[in-house]
């Protein structure tokens, strides 16, 4: 009977819900304007690209991880936004198609926001600790595996209990507190899963990045560049998730959790979209906002802003006097490439202008070679469908 009264109606609503579930619906809201935002951003310009490539790429897989957590955010966000009902009723009302759609969002939002920071810290350690990409078509399979094993966790409950499934938990609506099985093994298990593989991922991406370091193997500037935001991805989440986490598994030992913590906590787990958005969106930005983002997802992507990898060169290749012109710019530590690929059959004519540029000193590492399409080697009958790379040697 205590189970039942627990997960039953609650009118009108105590004080601590009245103010604690104001911050709860705010911290909603801006998750779910920051995420749908950016979303609908990034919508427009994968179709943009597409459309307007001339060579049809592949997406940046960790774009289409930011892409697919911002979809997971937008529904955890939805789902503490919907306390805004309870606050305009001054109520939390069961058996309702408000309840049992927060307690759906608040499963799916929840899960699905770990499953893919959990699949977006695996994916940094395979690019930068093996320097490897999944296959395209593996990569999409993972990501469809990722929302099936989410929302066939939110709906074995509904599926087995019917509508009665969600019920008040405590401040708002889930999974009823007559189903504590159900909240640990469908829900937060694979949550504390998700949490502890984050940290010990990033862990391992720190350590091993302090210790190519060390041995030179790369740059000093790029590792500690990186190695405070690879502190805050695993730090924003824990702090974000693990406290509601903690308080409903007090709870299913027995325990009395306060109506006031699970608002505190809630506050937090609501502030994930947002702080998502801010995150990634800053310390990832020559991804995310790339005018045309290639694949590349290593170090050097890594920069607070976008800002703060302009220790390298930049080398130019520009072919006049034809129609097909192709320039595609990579700058790293101590080493700078040009990758021309993909461009079928063309024939270059004219002259092809070289420019190095020390973005350090630029007045003292630029050069400008002009080169006939003989010097270059170029062949109007040369397939250039197999990618060619030219290196060149820093100036000083």
């Amino acid at each position: 009977m205590k189970l039942i009264k627990a997960s039953a109606a609650l009118s009108p609503l105590p004080d601590v819900l009245s103010h604690g579930l104001v911050a709860v619906s705010t911290f909603g809201l801006l998750s779910f304007f920051c995420s749908t935002s950016l979303f609908l951003y990034l919508t427009w310009r994968l179709i943009s690209w597409h459309r307007n490539s001339a060579v049809k790429a592949p997406t940046n897989q960790f774009l289409f991880l930011i892409y697919n957590l911002l979809l997971a955010d937008i529904q955890q966000g939805l789902a503490f936004l919907l306390n805004i009902t309870a606050l305009r009723n001054n109520a939390i009302l069961i058996n309702t198609p408000i309840c049992f759609a927060q307690g759906w969002f608040v499963s799916t939002g929840d899960l699905a926001s770990s499953v893919f920071i959990t699949t977006i810290a695996i994916h940094t350690f395979f690019s930068l600790v093996k320097d490897y990409r999944l296959p395209t078509k593996t990569f999409y399979c993972v990501v469809a595996a990722d929302w099936v094993f989410v929302y066939l966790m939110a709906a074995i409950g509904p599926i087995m209990h019917g509508r009665g499934f969600y019920g008040r938990a405590k401040a708002w609506c889930w999974i009823s507190d007559e189903y504590s099985a159900e909240r640990l093994w469908l829900h937060y298990f694979w949550i504390f899963i998700c949490i502890g593989s984050t940290v010990v991922i990033y862990a391992f991406v720190l350590f091993w990045m302090r210790r190519m370091s060390r041995s030179g193997q790369i740059s000093n500037n790029a590792a500690h560049g990186a190695t405070p935001l690879m502190v805050l991805y695993p730090l924003i989440y824990t702090i974000c998730t693990a406290p509601l986490a903690a308080g409903r598994i007090a709870s299913l030992t027995g325990a009395d959790v306060s109506l006031g913590y699970f608002c505190m906590a809630g506050s937090l787990i609501a502030c994930n979209g947002w702080l998502d958005v801010l995150l990634y969106a800053s310390t990832r930005a020559e991804i995310v906002f790339a005018e045309l983002p290639g694949e590349e997802t290593g170090l050097e992507t890594f920069a607070f802003m976008g800002k703060g990898h302009n220790l390298g060169t930049t080398t130019t290749i520009q072919a006049g006097g034809s129609k097909s012109r192709n320039r595609l710019r990579r700058s790293v530590d101590n080493e700078s490439m040009i990758h021309l690929q993909g461009m079928g059959q063309i024939g270059v004519k004219g002259e092809v202008s070289v420019v190095r540029t020390d973005a350090a000193q630029p007045e003292r590492g630029r050069r400008e070679k002009n080169l006939s399409t003989v010097d270059a080697g170029a062949d109007t009958r040369m397939p250039w469908d197999t990618p060619s790379v030219k290196s060149f040697e820093s100036m000083t």
